[in-house]
């Protein structure tokens, strides 16, 4: 019996003690349920208390402290519309849990934004930078062009200076010089060369579409032959080694050539020389393992054009490896650069692919799978054996 009562008068004391916490706010003007519970229960009571003193935390730490008033006015307005100690025992908890972590969410947000403004002003100064670099390029190109014009301009002069001096002077031609001259259209320097402009020509229109379709045609029934044993592409894979390396050892000659700076016209000849070197070849090749005009001209077409075509292939890959596009509109440096990578790892992929393609079909095109010796290509026979 003792017992018990001990129980019971400690559990009068722990309500007595929870009652007489005092909320954050006057109980003497509580004017709802929210405020009349608060000051009724004893836990809610300590959780709010809990709650002023960390909403006094918040504010002496805050940078705008009035925000943080209008956000705490608001809140109570939302306390005030809870009808049950559950609603009030939810809103007081999440409420102290916001106000341990506003001073925190505040700083981090102002980090992120001062982070932001600084990438911001990097960007802009990168950007700047650019432009001022771009602008410098097109004004040292807009001098160059001026100065080149200008000289075009002196030695025209100079030219005309030249002749005038030196012809003889008539009195007709002394009257038509005192008369106004009318203004003519500047004529062009020098023509260009008649190869030059027929190459140009092929090119811009569609005269190489109709020399490539023609070509593949020629191809496709040139291999039809080949399979069907009335005429060979190639005899071996030394024959197809031969006609293949001869043009490659001339381009790559070229480039050792203009690698060490030497004159572009030792460059051309080590290239012409490379081709026609192979081109020749291909022909005698042709001659000596084929029989008939028709043949003959279908093989030597079928090689100059799956060549040809190959090379140029090949070429315009490598050469995209060092000709990288400009940046695009809206792109930034380090996505063009990336882009940049991307592209490259593509072209070489395209590059051992084709590679890898273009010798199965060479292997392919061979009458007979197996290396022979040079000289042996290099005999003529004229009426060969067909396998």
């Amino acid at each position: 019996m003792h017992r018990m009562m001990s129980s019971a008068v400690a559990l009068l004391l722990v309500f007595a003690a929870g009652s007489a916490m005092a909320a954050s706010f006057d109980c003497k003007k509580a004017a709802n349920f929210a405020e009349t519970s608060i000051c009724q229960d004893g836990y809610l009571s300590s959780v709010d208390s809990a709650l002023g003193r960390e909403y006094q935390k918040a504010l002496a730490n805050t940078a705008d402290p009035a925000r943080l008033r209008q956000l705490q006015r608001e809140w109570i307005t939302e306390r005030d519309q809870c009808t049950s100690q559950k609603c009030l025992d939810k809103v007081l908890g999440s409420r102290v849990t916001f106000l341990e972590n506003y001073v925190n969410v505040e700083r981090d947000a102002a980090d992120k934004a001062e982070e932001q403004t600084r990438q911001d002003q990097r960007n802009a100064e990168r950007h700047a930078e650019e432009v001022a670099s771009a602008k410098r390029t097109a004004d040292y190109n807009l001098a160059k062009e001026q100065s080149r014009l200008q000289r075009e301009q002196e030695y025209l002069k100079q030219s005309k200076t030249a002749v005038a001096s030196a012809a003889p002077v008539h009195p007709a031609a002394a009257n038509l010089a005192t008369a106004p001259q009318r203004s003519t259209p500047a004529q062009p320097l020098a023509e260009k060369p008649l190869f030059q402009r027929m190459w140009q020509t092929f090119w811009s229109g569609p005269a190489w579409k109709y020399t490539l379709l023609i070509g593949f045609l020629i191809t496709c029934w040139t291999v039809w032959l080949h399979h069907k044993e009335t005429a060979t592409i190639y005899n071996d894979y030394t024959d197809a080694a031969i006609t293949n390396l001869l043009p490659a050892a001339g381009v790559i000659a070229a480039l050792v050539m203009r690698w060490l700076e030497l004159p572009g016209l030792i460059q051309a000849i080590a290239f012409t020389t490379g081709v026609l070197l192979g081109i020749s070849y291909a022909v005698y090749a042709t001659l000596r393992i084929n029989q008939g005009a028709l043949n003959i001209a279908l093989v030597i077409i079928t090689k100059l054009t799956i060549i040809s075509v190959f090379f140029a292939i090949i070429a315009m890959l490598v050469g995209s490896l060092f000709s990288n596009s400009g940046r695009r509109k809206g792109e930034s440096q380090a996505r063009t650069a990336a882009r940049h990578r991307r592209e490259a790892k593509q072209n070489i992929a395209f590059i051992a692919a084709l590679s890898v393609a273009y010798t199965t079909l060479t292997v392919w095109l061979c009458r007979s799978p197996e290396f022979t010796s040079i000289g042996d290509c290099l005999e003529f026979e004229r009426n060969p054996e067909m396998a």
